[in-house]
């Protein structure tokens, strides 16, 4: 009779069944298997030999060969019509693949195999290395808790992880699983890696949940044998690694979640990530693609094993070595998936995983960015963090811009200091002379003349006022002129009062160097270190990177306009034309008069149907966005590139040149408090202090806002928040009937001791609401 097939127990560094070779030998003596009508019989048998020959007795060639073929028809035959036993083969030439030929007729399974057996190269199942998928996983689980013998799992997780091609032939998906992913995903079958995610994340839960250290010991001993093979692989041909589907197995092992255990690092993260790091460029896209699939859960996973490696390296080593390099490069691919996958729309700023979440503590806190930026600048090729910008916060980067201003105006100071031995003395400084009743035009014409020192530090003086700007002057500067050129009635901007933005006014007859000016007034202040109170919608800061726009950005900006586009794209296709009444046109109105613009020649004569809203649509929000602001936003970019234009500014995403230049909008008063330092016999728990913070903490939001105008100079938060402000309070005298002051050069307030927490709130809300000019207490 026939033999059944044997026990899911498995053989040395295999997934078949046990003995799975010998008895697939057996099968072929037992031949036929299935029945076969004469013809099928034939045809397998048309090679067959005279197997009762004595076997001592040596074959010719041809006797051989035609032995072999009869054999391998065989083996095809049986592979065809009873499979190899191991369910989800992924042969596809075999009974057990989910993807292959099906049940067969035995004629028509001899007439394959006879076709397989006469082809060049040959793929059997018992010559294919082992492969896992869940269900396989899930009955060795069962089988070892049944049991006890965690053995035959070890063995067989660690027979695959251990060997390349049976990782990247583990866990795949069936091909209409993989047109259901496709068509979930919204991309093409063959931007997807084949590989169920959901099934590699179940895996290692069902390793770890076995509670085996064991087990997961023989995973991670495997992993690092197959990476030490890699390495020498790579050594050897550093592009080993050519096509996509060897890169799978980079995919799977990245999503092991005992890679966070730092005990793993040495041995199994840093050759896996040094391996990634160097793989050819096509490979990583092809990684990069793969990731910005993956669920911001996963994904974030990942970040967070690439961060901790980082972060304890420059711990432990002190320095920037070849496995902070590497992190650094993984993450850096990381960060691009992330970004694919925001720019397609597959995950929504909503989610988690944001920009944010790629800060790295340790390199922002430990390395010495005066030393980055040197190499960064250098023309040696030396590493450095100024090239992977995604891992630096907005204050480090503010410092990196900081240096490179000190670089750029010690060179003009130099360059005046030598000027001044042959043409007479320059001042090594950026001085501006104004008045406070012509504070545009001063700065207009003064600006304008020294373009060639916008650069250099920044002196502020007021005419016919005292006063030595180290700072505080300047800051009052930038928060007057601010002010007045941004009062609607100078009409250079409009306001919307629900967003609380001002946004470029397209019939503005300010000419185009007061556009200018405002570009340059935002540089220079970058350059100064100095917080402005400017309210633009995000589409502005992103036009000063020269990103893209889309209705998106239009939807954020201008919300209503937004709305009602989006609902003409929504809107059922054949009542669009009636129930709009939209022609190619925009309309607006200018000094009381109704004006059109066409979108498109002819635009008024073009009806809007819904064939053609998604080009209205696009046209609109481009209009509004960008052609209808074009002279004024071309003069404002012309002046603030004239002082920032350089590779620095390029260091920064759109959403950190906003808080670079206005600031956290996080207004942390206590937080403030924790740092706040104490001199001339006040401290934390001096009674008139805790009064102050009391009276603070109970003030609402635009007072707090004056009093921190009032100390510091801005109403304007650091970019790393209150919390790491220098404030400093000082005891002023005792007498109550005088005012507390400031020197809003250093963040100093001076404050008398106040007994009574009413006369202390009377005499700080006297002063706040005074706090223009220089005065001499």
């Amino acid at each position: 009779g026939q033999q059944s097939l044997p026990s899911a127990a498995t053989d040395r560094q295999s997934s078949r069944p046990a003995h799975f070779t010998q008895w697939t030998r057996d099968r072929f003596h037992a031949w036929p298997i299935c029945p076969m009508d004469e013809d099928a019989e034939r045809l397998a048998n048309e090679n067959d030999v005279d197997m009762s020959d004595n076997a001592e007795e040596p074959l010719s060639p041809a006797e051989d060969t035609a032995k072999r073929g009869s054999e391998l028809v065989k083996r095809y035959f049986v592979q065809l019509t009873q499979g190899c036993g191991r369910k989800g083969c992924p042969h596809r030439n075999c009974l057990n693949c989910p993807d292959g030929r099906g049940r067969l007729d035995p004629t028509a399974a001899a007439l394959l195999a006879l076709e397989l057996a006469k082809s060049d190269s040959h793929t059997l199942c018992d010559d294919l290395p082992p492969f896992l998928h869940i269900d396989l996983v899930k009955e060795l689980v069962h089988a070892a808790m049944q049991s006890g013998d965690i053995k035959p799992f070890m063995k067989e997780v660690a027979a695959v992880f251990s060997n390349s091609d049976a990782l990247n032939q583990s866990f795949l998906f069936s091909d209409a699983q993989l047109e259901q992913e496709s068509s979930r995903l919204g991309v093409g079958v063959g931007e997807l890696s084949g590989l169920d995610t959901p099934s590699i994340v179940e895996t290692y839960r069902a390793l770890l949940q076995t509670h085996s250290g064991e087990l997961l010991n023989a995973l991670m001993n495997a992993m690092e044998s197959l990476l030490v093979k890699l390495q020498v692989a790579q050594l050897a041909q550093p592009t080993f690694i050519s096509e996509g589907r060897a890169v799978r197995q980079f995919f799977i092992l990245m999503l092991n979640p005992l890679l966070l255990e730092p005990q793993y690092h040495k041995q199994v993260l840093l050759p896996l990530l040094s391996l990634i790091a160097v793989l050819p460029d096509a490979c990583s896209a092809q990684l990069v693609q793969w990731w910005s699939l993956l669920p911001a859960e996963q994904l974030m996973q990942m970040v967070s094993v690439c961060q901790q490696f980082v972060t304890v390296r420059l711990y432990h080593t002190q320095r920037i070595d070849d496995a902070v390099q590497a992190g650094t490069q993984v993450l850096g691919q990381l960060y691009e998936a992330n970004e694919v996958a925001l720019r397609s729309g597959r995950r929504s700023t909503a989610e988690p995983l944001d920009y944010h979440a790629f800060y790295n503590d340790a390199v922002n806190q430990e390395v010495n960015l005066r030393e980055d930026y040197r190499r960064w600048k250098s023309e040696r090729d030396e590493f450095s963090f100024c090239e992977h910008p995604f891992i630096l916060e907005p204050s480090s980067k503010s410092r990196v811009l900081m240096y490179d201003a000190t670089a750029q105006m010690t060179h003009e100071f130099e360059g005046a200091i030598l000027r001044s031995l042959f043409v007479g003395a320059t001042s090594p400084y950026l001085v501006v002379k104004v008045r406070r009743s012509h504070l545009i035009s001063d700065t207009l014409l003064q600006m304008s003349l020294r373009k060639e020192d916008l650069k250099k530090p920044l002196k502020v003086q007021f005419v016919a006022e005292e006063g030595i700007d180290e700072g505080g002057v300047q800051k009052e500067f930038f928060q007057l002129i601010m002010a007045q050129i941004f009062d609607v009635n100078y009409g250079m901007f409009t306001y919307d009062q629900d967003l609380r933005v001002y946004w470029f006014n397209r019939s503005s007859l300010e000419n185009e160097r007061e556009f200018e000016l405002i570009g340059i007034l935002l540089g220079v202040a970058i350059y100064n270190g100095v917080i402005l109170d400017v309210r633009f919608p995000h589409v502005v800061y992103k036009k000063l990177m020269r990103q893209e726009l889309s209705l998106t950005d239009l939807k954020v900006a201008f919300p209503d306009i937004g709305r009602n586009l989006q609902q003409l794209l929504d809107y059922e296709a054949a009542e669009v034309e009636p129930t709009f009444g939209l022609c190619m046109q925009v309309c607006y109105e200018e000094f009381g008069e109704r004006r059109s613009h066409d979108l498109m020649r002819g635009g008024g004569d073009i009806a809007v149907t819904a064939e053609n809203r998604g080009v209205y649509v696009r046209l609109y929000a481009k209009y509004l966005l960008e052609d209808s602001i074009l002279r004024q936003f071309d003069s404002f970019m012309r002046g603030f590139q004239s002082v920032c234009g350089g590779e620095c500014l390029q260091l920064f995403r759109w959403e950190e040149l906003e808080l670079l230049i206005c600031g956290s909008p996080v207004l942390d008063f206590e937080a403030l408090e924790r740092v706040a330092q104490y001199d001339d016999g006040y401290s934390r728990d001096h009674p008139a202090i805790v009064l102050l913070w009391q009276v603070i903490h109970e003030l609402p939001v635009e007072m707090q806002k004056k009093f921190l105008f009032f100390c510091t100079g801005s109403d304007r938060v650091p970019i790393k928040g209150l919390g790491n402000l220098n404030f400093v309070i000082s005891r002023n005298g005792t007498d109550e009937e005088r005012l507390p002051s400031a020197h809003t050069c250093f963040n100093h307030l001076l404050m008398p001791e106040y007994k009574c927490k009413e006369k202390l709130r009377t005499q700080f809300l006297k002063a706040i609401s005074d706090t223009e000019g220089f005065h001499i207490i």
